[in-house]
């Protein structure tokens, strides 16, 4: 329901930019952020409490050299600085998202620059080796404990 209600607001704004590319091959992804100054991410709780965690995406911006611009839900703080990484924005607040969103729109240096920390924060904290390794710590250390 909500994809069309986005497509009709469109439509009706006459905002023929946008475009609602469906789901992508990690290929057509990468071309994607490749081509981009940052990725914009409006999370938001559920009416019945859920969150969506980590969104892949966002990590995978990171990962790519983009700044996030998103909300502060759920685990996206853990991933996006706000400030250095990205931008973070309380949830539902359009007005703080379009201003962060021209802001980095306005200021490509500064994207360019809070892409490049996003990339190495990633790269140093979000990597499957650093999470392998944090796991294999911890089994070493429940097995000593017994």
């Amino acid at each position: 329901i909500l994809l069309a209600t986005c497509k009709q607001l469109v439509k009706s704004l006459q905002l023929n930019h946008i475009q609602f590319m469906g789901v992508l091959t990690p290929e057509i992804i990468r071309e994607q952020m490749a081509v981009s100054f940052c990725l914009v991410q409006h999370s938001l709780q559920a009416d019945n409490g859920d969150k969506e965690g980590t969104p892949v995406a966002v990590l995978e911006a990171g990962a790519a050299g983009l700044p996030v611009v998103a909300t502060r839900h759920a685990g996206i703080p853990d991933v996006v600085i706000d400030g250095e990484t990205g931008l973070l924005v309380d949830e539902g607040d359009v007005e703080a998202m379009a201003a962060a969103m021209i802001q980095l729109y306005a200021d490509r240096a500064l994207a360019a620059k809070m892409g490049a920390q996003a990339r190495s924060r990633i790269q140093q904290h979000f990597t499957m080796e650093k999470h392998i390794s944090i796991i294999t710590a911890l089994i070493q250390s429940a097995v000593r404990l017994h």
